[in-house]
This record gives structure tokens, sequence and C-alpha cells, in this order.
């Protein structure tokens, strides 16, 4: 007969269960018996589970329990056998570069055909062994990864393809955990049932921290249910613990302080592991994206972002709005499928909507808002029909405090100026010393270099179909790269370079010209011009019902005719876009190309003419 005890199933770093004895030849039978590890994967710990043989209790009062951090001697196992999978990868490139070179050197060089066949070769190899290394190991290597897969500027095309199912395609936990986490956090134990009309065994996406499942509540509300991995954790924070020592004792070898890069990281993970945090992210961000940097309602805004339903929220179960759509790193072939070839004017205008998007939404985060969200990779921007954008994952997140929020206006006005000037001496002169305002130090004998505190600045908020001043290479894996000179910078810039190096890079996978200065300008002189008049943020202010506009007192709640006046002139641009877009699907294919041809025509030259 079962009783009532509770059994508790402790997942640990290496998915192992701890507390059980277990009989290796014949695991029929789990009995409490002196602690030990016995090796199961996930989905053999929860099939023990849901078959019966933990005895003597029934499956429902079996409980996960999320493990502890890794001992040191874990990390530091984690960490050789991540370096001997990878070392040889890196050895192979040099050893063919030397090849290479040597052969130049005694006459006998390659022909060109011949080496780019070499390099196809070894980076197809290269790339499988990263690419399965890294869904091996999991834990902060897979984050390293998802920023690999964007960066087609740098990376060859054989990495970025591997490396992109990172962002939603790894192995999805089994069904049977999902519940039990699920009916643990929520429900104190209850069948989900309680909560749910349905929930999809099948989930929408399995990433590196969570996975998300579809699922409808009991009043008919559809919503997406995000739970985290219950071993994920300690590699993680493990995994960064290791590299920020790493990055100390080597800190002299090193051509940039990476070990305030991997704190700065650090920090956010612990954010994004708490997604009680990442709730209240995304309740910030929706009031970011829906009022212009003067804080004005904007009945459109440029992505939206689902919210948290209720409260049906805990640390690591997280119940949310719905997004209809597909992800970025998914719309090439959704397009495809829907006969828009690659480069067609439609192709290029559902691009230009995409990054006008994101854009214009990050700059409302950082100059209107003032906080960073620091992982727009390509798996968490969804899109939806007529390119609708909406970004689906708030978990790393950090405030800019308004004095580095002026600061940082003030640079990127800068590199406005000397990209308008051209370079012009008194510009870079000016934009050199707000980089170096800002916190950015060189390496010995390049303190006063100019022209290498222009280029990191350009490489970072520049226009990216600019030459780098200098001779530098806006390749940061180049030897030419500025940003191998320097010597320190502040962490907050560490996440803010994450999202704009990200954003630069969905650009340049959609083939188009990004200036981040340029687009971000207007809310940078409202930053500026508000310097020494500290505001009340968005989420501290009572917002008018219905109209959306704060009003800054609980008690003044009447809504202007200004307010009414600007909401239907909104909504009647609005309204007429969409009947225009409707229009313009009903023309025959011929007509329909040569309109969005024109159109496409005029916003490249209009785009020609701003960079003047």
């Amino acid at each position: 007969m079962m009783t009532n005890q509770t059994s508790v199933i402790i997942l640990d770093f290496d998915s192992t269960i701890a507390g059980f004895q277990c009989n290796s030849q014949q695991p029929t039978k789990l009995t409490r018996s002196s602690p030990f590890h016995v090796p199961l994967s996930a989905a053999s710990v929860v099939e023990y589970a849901a078959s019966g043989t933990v005895e003597p209790e029934d499956n429902d009062s079996v409980l996960i329990e999320f493990p502890p951090p890794l001992t040191p001697l874990q990390r530091t196992t984690r960490a050789l056998e991540f370096y001997k999978r990878v070392l040889p990868v890196l050895a192979a490139y040099k050893a063919k570069e030397v090849e290479l070179n040597l052969r130049k050197t005694l006459g006998d060089a390659t022909p060109p055909e011949e080496e780019e066949e070499m390099w196809k070769e070894l980076d197809e190899w290269g790339s499988t062994r990263i690419s399965e290394t890294i869904s091996e190991m999991r834990g902060f290597y897979v984050k390293s990864g998802q920023v690999i897969s964007t960066r087609v500027d740098l990376f060859p095309e054989a990495y970025t393809s591997k490396l992109q199912v990172l962002q939603d395609g790894l192995e999805p936990m089994p069904f049977q955990l999902v519940e039990k986490v699920v009916r643990q956090e929520l429900l104190d134990g209850a069948p989900l049932s309680e909560l749910f009309a349905s929930f999809e065994e099948e989930p929408l996406g399995s990433a590196s921290i969570a996975q998300v499942h579809k699922a409808t509540l009991l009043d008919g509300r559809t919503v997406a249910v995000k739970l985290q991995r219950p071993n994920v954790e300690p590699k993680l924070l493990g995994d960064v613990a290791n590299l920020k020592r790493i990055s100390k004792l080597l800190a002299d070898s090193l051509p940039v302080d990476y070990y305030a890069v991997f704190s700065e990281l650090g920090d956010a993970l612990v954010n994004e592991l708490d997604f009680l945090a990442e709730a209240q992210a995304m309740r910030k961000i929706d009031l970011a994206v829906r009022h212009d940097n003067d804080g004005k309602s904007c009945p459109n805004p440029p992505i939206t972002v689902p919210l948290p339903v209720g409260e049906l929220v805990s640390k690591r179960v997280l119940v949310m709005d719905f997004i209809e759509g597909a992800p970025l790193n998914q719309l090439s072939q959704r397009m495809e499928e829907k006969g828009i070839k690659p480069g067609s004017p439609e192709a290029k205008i559902a691009g230009r909507r995409i990054l006008d998007g994101l854009t214009a939404a990050f700059g409302r985060m950082i100059f209107g808002a003032g906080f960073i969200h620091g992982d727009p990779h390509p798996g968490n921007i969804f899109i939806g029909n007529g390119g609708k954008v909406s970004l689906i994952d708030c978990g790393q997140f950090k405030a800019l405090p308004r004095p580095q929020r002026v600061e940082l206006a003030q640079l990127l006005l800068a590199v406005a100026e000397y990209q308008f000037s051209k370079g012009a001496p008194e510009a870079e002169r000016n934009l050199a010393n707000h980089v170096r305002g800002f916190g950015v130090t060189f390496m010995d004998g390049e303190q006063e270099n100019d022209e290498l505190a222009c280029a990191v600045a350009l490489v970072l908020f520049g226009d990216t179909g600019v030459p780098l001043p200098g001779g530098y290479s806006s390749n940061e894996l180049s030897e030419d790269s500025p940003i191998k000179l320097i010597a320190s910078f502040p962490q907050e810039l560490v996440l803010m370079g994450r999202a704009t190096v990200l954003l630069k890079g969905i650009a340049k996978r959609l083939d188009i010209p990004l200036s981040l200065a340029g687009r971000w300008n207007d809310g940078c002189l409202m930053t500026v011009e508000a310097a020494s008049a500290p505001t009340l943020p968005l989420w501290g202010k009572s917002i008018v019902k219905g109209s959306g506009e704060s009003t800054g007192t609980e008690g003044d709640e009447k809504i202007r005719f200004r307010q009414i006046a600007s909401l239907f002139k909104d909504y009647a641009k609005g309204k007429g876009k969409r009947l225009a877009e409707r229009s313009v699907d009903k023309l025959p294919t011929k007509l329909r190309s040569r309109l969005l041809e024109y159109v496409v025509e005029r916003q490249e030259r209009r785009d020609a003419e701003n960079e003047k």
C-alpha cells in the first residue's frame, strides 16, 4: 500500500538522482537509504517516478528539488572538459594558417580556390565540434554560442548556421518533469486541471535556461507557460565563476578586461534565473516601448511585449500572454514557404520594419525608461503577421542611472556629429574625449590616441557601412580591431555593448545599413536637455485608464480633450496604414512588386540623405 510520505528527487549538475538506493542491474525499485548518486538522465528520473518504481510513495508525492551550486572541483572539471574539446579546434586553425604562410614563403602558394576549399572544410569540422560541445555541456557556453550565431559579419556561415539551434532548439525536458515543476511551483502539488483547461506536452521552444509550453487557462485565455530547467542554475553560475577566475588570473595577458565583462553577465544571469524579477521587467519594458522618450503615450508601439498573467508567477515558473509568430532565426524559411524570396522588395520591407521596430524600442528603453535589455538574440524576437515584432524574453536587464544615461546620450550625439562632419578634427577630438569621459581606458601608449577612441565608439554605435579611422577594423576578431586595445571599461557598457552588437548583427543579416547614433539622436537630445530635471519613471506614475497618459497624481484622472484628439489621430493613422497594406496585398503580383520596389528605393534614398 502506498503511504503519504514524500520522496525528493534531486537533479544535480549531471542530472543524477540523489538520496535513493538503486540496484543498477535491475533498476526496478528505488528505496530511501544512505545518500549516494546513481547516474540517470532527467528522462529516466521521471520515468522511474511515473512508472511506480519509487517505493513506497506514489508519483504525485515526489518533489523536484533544485540543486545547490557547483563545488570548486565540479567547476574545474567542467572547465577542463570544455577546453579539452575546444582547444584542438583553435589549434587546427592556427596550424592551417602556419602551413599556408609557410607555403607562400617557400614560393609554393596554394591557389585561392584550393585555399578557400580548405578553409570551408575546416569550418565544417570545427563548427560541428563546437556545436556538439556546447549542446552537450550547456550552461553559459550556450549563451556564448547564441551570440556567435548572430554575428554573420564575424564568423563563417558554418558556425552561425549550426549554432542557431541554440536559440530555441535544445533538447526539451520530458513532459512528466514539466508537469511536476509547474504543479510544485504554482499549485502546491495539485493537478494541472485546477488551473489549466489544456496544456500542450510538446514545447513551443526549448532554450538554455527554460522551455515554453502553450496552454489554456480555465477562463479560456491562451497563455505561454515558461519554466526553468531544474539543473541549469548551478551550471550557468559555475561557468561564469570559472570565467571570472580565469580572466582575473590572466588579466595581464588578455586584450580586454574580461573580468568586468563576466562580472556584469554574472549579475544579469542572477536576474534571468528569477522569474519574479523577469515579470517585473516585462511590465517595465512594456511601459517603456508604449511611451515616447518624452513620456507621451504611443498607441502603436514599435514592438509588443508579453505580460505576466495575474500573479501566476514563481521564481521558476511564469505564465504570460501567448504571442503568435515565429522567431527571427526562422523568418527566412517562413518567408520562402510563402513564396517571398530573399532580396525581394517584400523581404526588404519586412526586414526594415523589423529593424526599425527593434531600434526604436531599444532607444525608448535606454533613454526614456533608463534600463537595458541585454539579450535580444533572434530566438527571443518573434515576428508575427505583417512584420509585427515581439520581444519575448526579458530576463536580462539592467537599470542605467540618470548620470550615466546622460553621459551615454552625449557620447552618441558626439558619434552623430563625427559622422556628419566626416571625421573633422574638432569632431574627432570631441568624440574621443566623450569616450574617455564615459570611463573607457586604453593600453599603455594608446591613452591619447583619438583615432582609437573614435573607432571604439563607432564599432558600438556608428554606421555599419563606414570605415573606421586609423585603419582599424570593425571585425572584433581581427588583429586590427580597436577593441583589442581597450584596457578597461565601465560595467554598464557590457550589456549595452552586447545589445548594440547584436542589433548590428541582425542588421547585417537583414542586409540593412544601421547607425544607432542616428536612430537614437532625438532621444539623446531629450536626455541631455533634461539632465538637471529628473522626473518620476513611468512605472511610478498613475496611468489614466483607457488613454495611457501619465498624470503623476492618484486623484487627477480627468481625460483632457487633447488626449482624446491625439488618440483619435493615432487611431486614424493606424487604421489608414492597415487599409493601405490590405489594398497593396490585393494588387496583381507584378504591380505589387513594382510598387514595393519604389517604396524600398525611396526609403534607401531617404536613408542616404540622412547620413550626409
